[in-house]
């Protein structure tokens, strides 16, 4: 893919980030693993064969138990362990 190809790829994933960030606040772990979480979770949405009209309300509660967890404010403990 040229650096080109590559951009045009990137640029639905940083508007997506852009919207997550405006929505619910900053990304306590910042931009570059905003961006990267954000490509892992359409890759694995994806595998999953998820509907395309669902990813996006899954990734919006996937990103808010994320950030919760980065926060220190999740009760789960089987994601604590991990």
């Amino acid at each position: 893919m040229s650096a080109q190809q590559d951009a045009a790829a990137r640029e639905p994933l940083e508007i997506f980030a852009d919207a997550l960030e405006q929505s619910h606040w900053q990304c306590f772990a910042g931009r570059a693993a905003l961006m990267d979480w954000i490509d892992d979770q359409f890759l694995r949405l994806a595998r999953l064969d998820a509907p395309d009209q669902m990813a996006g309300p899954m990734i919006n509660s996937a990103y808010l138990f994320w950030q919760a967890e980065t926060a220190g404010l999740s009760d789960n403990q089987d994601m604590k362990e991990k």
